[in-house]
């Protein structure tokens, strides 16, 4: 049950592990300043924490690799400018390492949803890593002129206990 998830190059994870928020105070904090209205470290902490116990230890990942096309060329770019990273998800739960799982389904999946005021996530718990769903994701609805790279398409949020992938688990794709 492979996940992937995408780290900027000149990263350290082969030797520290994929690190999430909580694991890592030196964290490049701007993605998270508008979003929890927090001007801190601390304050980013409790905010992710407020909207359900773990989520600063959580790891964004996919269930495979980003496919870009030519209305989303910011994909091409981020693709480009990260190393690729893979783990089994079945091997983390087996060590003890995984805490749960939430979906952010695409909201396009999602009826009644209001996309204007959602001004975060949408995430649900999975009762068990075995309910993600494997099945191709459409990266076709992914359109720059949208704004929101990854709202239209499903990924995963792992909790891990500590926050880290140990090395041990993850492999280098590219």
């Amino acid at each position: 049950m492979k996940m992937y998830h995408y780290v900027a190059k000149g990263n350290d994870v082969l030797e520290k592990g994929l690190l999430s928020l909580a694991a890592n105070p030196n964290a490049d904090l701007s993605y998270y300043y508008k979003r929890s209205g927090a001007t801190d470290y601390d304050g980013i902490v409790r905010w992710m924490e407020s909207c359900f116990s773990g989520r600063s230890r959580s790891i964004r990942c996919f269930t495979e690799t980003i496919k870009w096309h030519d209305r989303c060329l910011n994909l091409k770019r981020f693709i480009e400018n990260a190393d690729l990273f893979s783990f089994d998800i079945e091997v983390l739960a087996g060590d003890g390492l995984l805490d749960g799982v939430y979906v952010s389904p695409s909201v396009l999946d999602v009826p009644d949803i209001d996309e204007e005021t959602c001004c975060d996530e949408l995430l649900f718990p999975l009762s068990s890593y075995k309910d993600i769903d494997f099945s191709p994701v459409d990266w076709s609805v992914c359109d720059e002129e949208l704004g929101r790279r990854f709202a239209y398409i499903r990924y995963y949020l792992a909790i891990v206990k500590g926050g880290v992938i140990p090395p041990q688990y993850l492999t280098l794709e590219k």
